[in-house]
C-alpha cells in the first residue's frame, strides 16, 4: 500500500501540475493586456479567480507531491498558539507566528536552512531571511491593508483582497532547520486569531483544507474554556476538519487560596482532566458533544509553557507534561494512520476535481464568453473588410456609363426639345425686330449687335437653364438620376461616398459652357440687296460702293439709315434678305447649342463624375486596410488572450476526467490492498535539494 500511494501521489501531481503551466500562461496574457492599456471586455475580475485558482491548485500539487500533512492551528488570540507551535516543531518559532494579527497563513515546515517567503494575492513574493526585516515588512503591509479596507468600506463595498488588494499578503512560508518536522513531514499552519476585526476571506485561507482530511488543533486557555463566545464559530472547523485536536492550555503553577488562607495547587494544576470533565457536562455545546463521542475531537488538558521548555530543551518524553505526551502521540498516529492517508490522497482528488470544475466555470464566465463572441465578431468584420476591399476594387474596373445613360438621354431630351420651342420664339422675335428696323432710322449695326446679339444670348441663357434645372431635378432623385449596379450604392454609402455631392462638385469644376462663337446672325453684306439710285447710276457707282455709303464699313455698319432711305433702297427684297439671314442661322444655333450643352452635361460631366467617383473609391482603400490592419491588431491581442484561456478549459475538462479515473483506480485497488502499515514519506520540497535522511524514532510517522 505504501508503493501504492507512493505512485497515485507522483501520478496525480504529474496529471494536475500541468494545469499550473496554463494558468500562468492565462495570467500572463491578461496582464500584458492590462499593460497594453487598450481596453478588453475582460476585467479585473477573472485576473484575480484565476491568481486565486492557480494558488490553490498550486498548493494542492505540493501537498500531494511532498506528501506533507498539513495541521492547521486556531484559536484566540493570545491562546498559546506560539508556545504550541515550538512544541510540536521541537524548534523555536515563536517570532514568526507571533505576527501581529495579519489576515493572513503561516506555513512552517521543515527546511535546510531558516527563511520567510511573502506570497501577495498578486503571486509575487519577497524572501527575508532575517526576522526584524519581516516584521518591519508586516508592520507596513498591517497599515496598507487597513487603509484598504476603509476605502473599500466607504465606497460600500465588501472588501476583497483579489479584487481590491491584490498587493495583500496572501501566506508567509517559514523554514525551520533541524526541527522535529524533517521527522514527521508535517507542516503546521498557523491561522490569524478568529476575532480579529480583519477576517475578510477567512473561507478563502481555510479553503486549501476544505475536504482535504487535515486535522486541526483548537488552542484555548483554561481561563476561557467556558466562555461561549470562544466556540461560537467553532462549528466551521467541524464542517472543515475530520479530526480536531483541542488543546486546553493550563497553568500547572497556578495557585489558590485555601479556607485557612494557605496556597494550595489550584485545581488546573492538581486535577486538570477534571476542568475538561466539567467543561464536557456544563459548557460543550451539543454540536461539539456529538464530534467528541464520534473521536473527531479529542481534549488535552497541556501546559504549554512547560511543555515548550522541555521540548526546546530537549528533555527525554517522560520529563515532558502527560498531556502533550498524550497529545503528541496521538497526533502521530492519526497522520501515519492508514484512515488518514488514504482520505489523505482520496479527498486530494475530490479537491483537484473541484478546484478544476471551478476552472472550467471561470473561464466559461460571461466575461469569457464576451470575449468570444467579441472575437467572433471580429472574425465577422475581417471577412467583410477583405470582401468589402474586393468589392471596391471591382467598382474601380467598372465602366460607368450605362450608368449614366438614363439620365444623360433624360437631359439631352429636355435640352432639344427646350432648344428647338425657344428656336421658334426667337425666330419670330428676330423677324419683328426687322420690321421694327425698317421703319426706324437705326443703323444696321444697331439691329445685329444691339437687337439681334442680346436676344441671341438671352436664347443660350435660357437653354442652359433648361439644362441647369434638369440636371437639379436628377439631383433631388432617390437614385440622383443614374442606374447603378446592384450593391454598388450600399458600397459608395458605407465608403462615404456621395454622387450627389461629387456630381454638383464635378459640374462646379468644369467651369462655364465653352461655346464655339459669340452669338451672332451672319450678314453678307456683299449680298445685300440694294437699289441704285439716278445719281448713282450717272456717277458710275458700283453696288459695292453703294451699300458701303448706305450701310457703312463692313466690319461696323454703324451709318444710320432714315427708314424712306430704307424704304427706297431696300424695300421688300432687302426685309427678306434679313429674313432669310435670320432663319439660315436660326437652323445652325439650335442644333449647335444642343450640341454644346449635351456635350457639357453629357460626355463632359460623366468623365469628370466618373473620375472624381475613382478618386474617392481609390482613397477608401488606404482606409480599408488600415481598418483590416486595425482588426487584425485587435484579433491577435485578444486571440492572445482568449487561446490560453480556450486551452486551459480543454486541460480543465480532460485533467478532471482524468483524475476521476484515477479516484475510481485508486478506490478500487486501495480496498483490494487495504493494509495498517500506510505511512506517507515526507518528500523534498520542489526546486529544493532533499533533506539528509533520519532514522524515525518510534511512535512517529515516517
Amino acid at each position: 500500500m505504501r508503493n501504492q500511494l507512493g505512485s497515485y501521489c507522483q501520478t496525480f501531481d504529474a496529471t494536475l501540475r500541468p494545469v499550473l503551466g496554463d494558468l500562468s500562461g492565462a495570467l500572463q496574457a491578461l496582464d500584458a493586456a492590462a499593460d497594453s492599456g487598450s481596453p478588453t471586455p475582460i476585467g479585473r475580475q477573472l485576473r484575480g479567480q484565476l491568481a486565486d485558482l492557480h494558488h490553490h491548485l498550486g498548493a494542492l500539487c505540493d501537498k500531494v507531491a511532498e506528501q506533507h500533512a498539513y495541521v492547521l492551528i486556531f484559536g484566540p488570540l493570545k491562546s498559546g498558539k506560539s508556545t504550541l507551535m515550538n512544541a510540536i516543531a521541537a524548534a523555536y518559532v515563536s517570532e514568526v507566528s507571533s505576527l501581529p494579527a495579519y489576515p493572513c497563513l503561516v506555513f512552517v515546515r521543515s527546511g535546510p536552512r531558516r527563511e520567510y517567503v511573502v506570497t501577495h494575492y498578486d503571486g509575487s513574493t519577497a524572501s527575508f531571511t532575517d526576522t526584524k526585516a519581516l516584521h518591519t515588512r508586516i508592520d507596513t503591509a498591517h497599515g496598507d491593508l487597513a487603509r484598504a479596507i476603509r476605502a473599500a468600506e466607504e465606497r460600500g463595498e465588501v472588501f476583497d483582497p483579489q479584487e481590491h488588494f491584490p498587493q495583500a499578503i496572501r501566506r508567509v512560508d517559514v523554514r525551520v532547520p533541524d526541527s522535529a518536522l524533517d521527522e514527521t513531514g508535517a507542516v503546521l499552519v498557523d491561522t490569524p486569531g478568529l476575532y480579529t476585526r480583519m477576517r475578510f476571506g477567512y473561507d478563502r485561507m481555510t479553503r486549501d483544507f476544505r475536504n482535504a482530511a487535515a486535522c486541526a488543533i483548537f488552542v484555548v486557555k483554561s481561563d476561557t474554556l467556558f466562555l461561549e463566545q470562544v466556540f461560537s464559530e467553532f462549528q466551521q472547523l467541524l464542517d472543515l476538519f475530520s479530526r480536531i485536536f483541542l488543546v486546553v492550555n493550563v497553568d500547572s503553577h497556578k495557585r489558590d487560596l485555601s479556607e485557612g488562607g494557605k496556597l494550595v495547587p489550584s485545581l488546573e494544576q492538581s486535577q486538570p482532566e477534571a476542568v475538561l470533565r466539567a467543561f464536557e457536562q456544563l459548557a460543550m455545546s451539543a454540536p461539539l458533544q456529538k464530534a467528541a463521542k464520534e473521536g473527531r475531537v479529542r481534549m488535552y488538558p497541556v501546559d504549554l509553557l512547560q511543555a515548550g521548555s522541555a521540548v526546546l530543551q530537549k528533555l527525554p518524553p517522560d520529563k515532558q507534561p502527560a498531556g502533550f505526551r498524550d497529545f503528541r502521540k496521538d497526533l502521530s498516529d492519526y497522520l501515519a494512520s492508514s484512515e488518514y492517508l488514504a482520505a489523505f490522497l482520496r479527498d486530494s482528488l475530490q479537491r483537484g476535481q473541484t478546484l478544476l470544475a471551478e476552472t472550467a466555470a471561470t473561464v466559461a464566465s460571461d466575461e469569457v464568453t464576451r470575449l468570444d463572441e467579441h472575437l467572433a465578431d471580429l472574425d465577422q468584420q475581417l471577412a467583410f473588410t477583405t470582401s468589402e476591399h474586393k468589392r471596391v476594387q471591382a467598382a474601380l474596373q467598372l465602366d460607368w456609363t450605362e450608368a449614366f445613360a438614363r439620365g444623360g438621354r433624360e437631359l439631352d431630351a429636355e435640352v432639344e426639345r427646350y432648344a428647338r420651342d425657344s428656336g421658334a420664339k426667337l425666330l419670330r422675335t428676330l423677324g419683328a425686330s426687322i420690321d421694327t428696323w425698317f421703319l426706324s432710322s437705326h443703323s444696321l449695326q444697331w439691329l445685329a449687335a444691339g437687337q439681334w446679339q442680346p436676344l441671341l444670348q438671352d436664347y443660350r441663357d435660357n437653354v442652359l437653364a433648361a439644362a441647369l434645372r434638369c440636371f437639379d431635378q436628377q439631383q433631388t432623385q432617390l437614385d440622383t438620376g443614374l442606374d447603378l449596379p446592384d450593391g454598388i450604392a450600399e458600397l459608395l454609402r458605407r465608403a462615404d461616398v456621395d454622387l450627389r455631392r461629387l456630381k454638383a462638385q464635378a459640374l462646379t469644376e468644369l467651369g462655364p459652357v465653352t461655346w464655339a462663337d459669340t452669338p451672332r446672325v451672319p450678314i453678307d453684306l456683299d449680298a445685300f440687296p440694294v437699289r441704285r439710285s439716278m445719281l448713282d447710276v450717272v456717277a458710275f457707282r458700283s453696288l459695292d460702293k453703294v451699300r458701303q455709303r448706305l450701310f457703312g464699313p463692313a466690319a461696323a455698319p454703324d451709318v444710320k439709315i432714315p427708314g424712306k432711305e430704307k424704304a427706297a433702297r431696300l424695300g421688300e427684297p432687302g426685309r427678306l434678305f434679313l429674313h432669310q439671314c435670320v432663319a439660315q442661322f436660326r437652323g445652325d444655333l439650335v442644333p449647335n447649342t444642343v450640341t454644346t450643352l449635351c456635350q457639357h452635361f453629357g460626355q463632359r460631366l460623366f468623365a469628370a463624375t466618373v473620375a472624381a467617383l475613382r478618386a474617392a473609391l481609390q482613397a477608401h482603400l488606404p482606409r480599408l486596410q488600415a481598418h483590416e490592419a486595425e482588426l487584425r491588431a485587435e484579433r491577435t491581442r485578444l486571440l492572445a488572450i482568449a487561446t490560453p484561456l480556450r486551452h486551459l478549459a480543454e486541460q480543465a475538462h480532460e485533467l478532471g476526467q482524468k483524475l476521476h479515473a484515477l479516484g475510481r483506480q485508486f478506490d478500487q485497488e486501495a480496498t483490494a490492498a487495504a493494509s495498517p502499515e500506510v505511512v506517507l514519506r515526507p518528500q523534498p520540497r520542489r526546486g529544493a535539494e532533499p533533506a539528509p535522511s533520519r532514522v524515525p524514532q518510534p511512535g512517529k510517522p515516517r
